[in-house]
């Protein structure tokens, strides 16, 4: 069997040496220039990195569902001896409703013994009018008499005979007895008038003093606000335990915020409410901030080893008003968003007096001048990018306006 090239000259083996050799160059000159290539493009990619801008995440606070007003009304011995609870335990209560009667006893046994006094007076008052009614009847007839001995004086014609002038004698003396019996009569109504009037004036009295007596006597608690009752008999005989609690139907969320975030809390802010037993969110309004501290919790700072310092922080009370009634002493989670845009501290770029951040948009980079602001050591953008915009997270002075640019 022949050998491959066997009619092959030696000076065409040495050409096609050649070849081959020049073959095996340009494959490792391409291989080479194809790495480099790669590595290049590698690291054009990853020199670069972007990240996209969004808003920052919201704050969390925990919270418990409170009522938004409660009503203690204990047993105040001063009132009087408690008698009587008016209300049950989960009664609707408004306004102005008794909750509590209280008897005074020595202003009860003064009351009787008005009322006693009372019939007296009325007595008085019942006699001192039938007396009136007597003088008023003595004097009608004292009237009715000199009016008819005044008609028959008047129409007796004493120079028609000698008897008719003495009849007319008669009369005249008679209008001067009447006259006087009826002047009589008349100061007797007087006086029976007045004795009248002062017994019923000493009436009245007595009426408006077995009044206060009877007011004294029983005293009632009344309500001061609407809702749901809630009574403790204990409190009958331990007066630091309230009696009866009057609860409003109305909730609110007593959340807790640390001095770290407190800064972040405003009058009006709309949060979101999320029951722990639930995955149910409810819209919120923050209606109050107390300025004042709760006792500071001291508690060890996260990921100290024992013995390390612990740290004091101050806590401070919100208040929240959900849109929908919860239960009361629910635990909940408040949700309160940040509408603002976090930069990365790198990715800006200062020139002069302003601050610049590279846009990268269809390819390529748009130099975008940016309004920031330090917020709690975060750099916050005011103006010039928006959420959702692509930015180069760490630029160098190679980067120019308009330059494309490849990144992952």
């Amino acid at each position: 069997m022949k050998k491959p090239f066997a009619n092959v000259t030696r000076k065409q083996k040495i050409r096609m040496s050649i070849i081959a050799g020049i073959l095996g160059l340009l494959l490792l000159i391409g291989v080479f220039v194809y790495s480099q290539t790669r590595t290049t493009s590698k690291e054009a990619e990853s020199d670069y990195q972007t990240t996209v801008l969004k808003k920052s995440e919201p704050l969390t606070f925990k919270g418990v569902v409170d009522a938004s007003e409660v009503r203690e009304y204990s047993n105040d011995p001063t009132m009087g001896k408690l008698n009587t609870i008016d209300v049950t335990t989960g009664q609707q209560v408004d306004i102005n409703t008794v909750l509590m009667t209280y008897t005074n006893e020595e202003m009860t046994d003064q009351a009787n013994e008005q009322s006693t006094s009372l019939e007296k007076l009325n007595l008085a008052v019942a006699n001192a009018q039938e007396n009136l009614n007597l003088a008023a009847a003595k004097r009608d007839k004292a009237q009715t008499s000199l009016n008819d001995s005044e008609y028959n004086y008047n129409n007796t014609n004493e120079h028609s005979s000698e008897e008719a002038a003495m009849k007319k004698q008669e009369y005249k003396q008679e209008i001067t007895q009447y006259q006087a019996e009826l002047d009589a009569a008349q100061d007797g109504v007087v006086q029976a008038q007045q004795m009248l009037e002062s017994a019923q004036v000493d009436l009245r009295a007595g009426n408006q003093s077995l009044e206060t007596m009877r007011a004294r006597a029983t005293k009632t608690v009344t309500s001061t606000t609407a809702g749901i009752a809630y009574v403790n008999e204990k409190g009958r005989t331990d007066n630091s335990v309230p009696i009866v609690q009057i609860i409003s139907s109305d909730v609110t969320i007593q959340g807790t915020v640390t001095e770290y975030d407190y800064d972040r809390l405003a009058a009006n802010q709309q949060v979101t409410i999320k029951p722990v037993t639930s995955e149910e969110e409810i819209s919120g309004t923050i209606t109050q901030i107390d300025q004042l501290p709760e006792s500071p919790a001291v508690a060890s700072a996260q990921g100290m080893t024992g013995g390390a310092t612990a740290a004091s922080v101050s806590n401070y009370h919100f208040t929240v008003k959900p849109e929908k009634v919860l239960q009361y002493g629910y635990n909940v989670q408040i949700t309160l968003p940040l509408d603002e845009i976090r930069l990365p501290k790198n990715s800006v770029v200062k020139e002069e007096d302003k601050r610049y951040v590279f846009v990268h948009r269809n390819g390529k980079i748009h130099k975008t001048e940016v309004t920031t602001e330090e917020r709690d050591g975060y750099l916050v953008v005011t103006d010039g990018v928006k959420e959702k915009d692509r930015i180069v997270a760490n630029p160098d002075k190679n980067l120019k306006d308009g330059q494309e640019l490849a990144v992952n």
